[in-house]
């Protein structure tokens, strides 16, 4: 099945997502994670983060069961590595199992979530919703195209679907 492309009402549910260079938030700062375990895989140059999976920055948050972070190789460096070094700039982040992303504009629960800061993309998958404000979009792939502040959703095995809530300004309402 060809995806279903939601212009309109559904690019501006989803324009605010995430930066490039792997950060989860436009304002950028120091990521703070949580996580019950945390295992480095220098050879591999990943970490995984396993087990109620919190991560913030700024006004941005990512929960998960689980995240793999993929990092790129250094630039000219044989430094240190692992947690108590850098492996260099992230590549990419794989979230796993009821994954939620959260921004003051934005809302987006799936099953999957993959980031990846060379395409500056985020697609979700799974039995995905995507909320602003109390407009919501429902499907089975989410794809957002940050930078060029495009979405696009598709219903895989069955339909997009959306409930659009015109008298709902500027986001939710007291």
């Amino acid at each position: 099945m060809a995806p279903t492309k939601v212009f309109g009402a559904l690019a501006a549910l989803a324009f605010l997502a995430a930066p490039a260079f792997a950060q989860i938030s436009s304002e950028g700062g120091p990521i703070y994670i949580n996580s019950d375990r945390t295992e480095s895989l220098e050879r591999e140059r990943k970490v995984l983060l396993i087990g109620n999976v919190d991560i913030q920055q700024g006004t941005a948050r990512l929960r998960a069961n689980q995240v793999t972070l993929v990092f790129a190789g250094k630039q000219g460096g044989n430094g240190p590595s692992g947690l108590g070094g850098s492996f260099g700039q992230i590549q990419s982040m794989i979230a796993e199992g009821e994954v939620f992303y959260v921004t003051p504009e934005l809302k987006a629960k799936g099953n999957r979530g993959v980031y990846e800061a060379a395409a500056d993309t985020i697609t979700m998958t799974g039995e995905v919703a995507l909320m602003r404000g109390r407009d919501v979009a429902e499907g089975e792939t989410l794809k957002l195209e940050i930078g060029n502040r495009r979405t696009t959703l598709d219903g895989g095995t069955g339909r997009t679907r959306m409930m659009i809530d015109p008298d709902a300004q500027g986001g939710e309402t007291n």
